[in-house]
């Protein structure tokens, strides 16, 4: 089994102790975890240079890419033992887990709009159906998507979350990108490491699905 799961860089703190609970579960039940860096931190100077006009859209774009580097850098430095790959043919040969640098990936692919609705959250979509996968799994430091009125919508569509135009906890371009692409997403807490490893067997948890259904969105109640 393979899970392409994005570490999102609002967990930098705990990132390090995630990966190396998440390591010590690929070794033990022998599956593949893919990890996709969030830029966290090391983007915002390049969002407020953007903002400033002090750079392109172009440029931005690789300066942002390269931010998820430099937060998959900080991860291993605190694991050394999980692998850093750049290139796809490096991710089909991973025995457990890797940190997944996506620069080489994205340039050999440039597919992907060069605009800030193209985060880390897209990229890590992107880098899960190149490597054949049709879900990825987005930790962040929520539950989830919330509704209006501050509950947790358990299971949405990515066609909804445009239509009601529900925003937060996911780039702008990511419901397009799955329904392109026919994929599915889970967001779940990464404050509660179990809940990972439950979405990876496919265990009933508190996260949001966004799945290919387009139906009337759950809450939690």
């Amino acid at each position: 089994m393979i899970a392409v799961i994005k570490l999102g860089g609002s967990l930098l703190a705990q990132g390090r102790e995630i990966l190396h609970r998440l390591s010590d579960y690929a070794a033990t039940k022998g599956v593949v975890l893919i990890i996709v860096p969030g830029g966290g931190p090391f983007v915002e100077p390049i969002r407020a240079l953007s903002r400033q006009g002090g750079i392109s859209d172009e440029a931005a774009h690789w300066m942002a890419v390269l931010a998820m580097h430099q937060y998959g850098f900080f991860l291993a430095d605190g694991t050394r033992t999980i692998p850093l790959v750049e290139r796809i043919e490096e991710i089909r040969t991973v025995k457990h887990i890797c940190i997944v640098l996506p620069y080489t990936i994205l340039k050999a692919d440039d597919t992907l709009p060069h605009t800030w609705d193209v985060t880390s959250d897209t990229i890590a979509a992107f880098i899960a159906l190149t490597v054949g996968e049709t879900r990825f799994i987005k930790v962040t430091d929520v539950d989830g998507i919330l509704a209006e009125d501050g509950s947790l919508i358990k299971e949405i569509s990515a066609h909804e979350l445009i239509e009601k135009g529900i925003t937060g906890c996911v780039d702008a371009e990511l419901p397009k990108f799955l329904m392109r692409t026919s994929m599915s997403c889970v967001i779940v807490n990464g404050n509660v490491p179990e809940r990972i490893i439950e979405v990876i067997e496919g265990r009933e948890t508190i996260c949001t699905s966004i799945s290919l259904q387009n139906l009337s969105f759950q809450k939690k109640v």
